[in-house]
């Protein structure tokens, strides 16, 4: 990665823009010491616009799960009256019960 000044960026723009679009360098522009921008290949940019656009694909799917989970307890909520939710170690530990005296009466 190379890093140049602003000075240096303007009086050398042209070689610099062929090393990034030809050479796939990456260039920082400083000013004062301080990186101000990154000159990126068209091609890197597109990668990177993707991956943004598959974060807020990602983003919205778990969005879409959580509000569908809240509507899915807001309903069992409502069957119940309002009563809480059992805890779900209990209900299994009850169901596993139940199921081993099934098995059990089989024998």
């Amino acid at each position: 990665m190379q890093i140049v000044s602003v000075n240096e960026a303007r009086s050398q723009l042209s070689d610099l823009m062929a090393q990034v679009a030809y050479g796939g360098q990456r260039v920082i522009v400083e000013r004062r010491g301080k990186p101000l921008v990154a000159w990126i290949s068209i091609e890197e940019l597109r990668m990177l616009e993707n991956l943004e656009n598959e974060a807020d694909q990602r983003r919205i799917l778990r969005t879409q799960a959580l509000d569908s989970a809240n509507l899915a307890r807001q309903q069992i909520l409502a069957e119940l009256g309002g009563a809480p939710l059992p805890d779900s170690s209990e209900v299994i530990a009850r169901l596993r019960e139940e199921r081993t005296d099934e098995l059990a009466g089989m024998c």
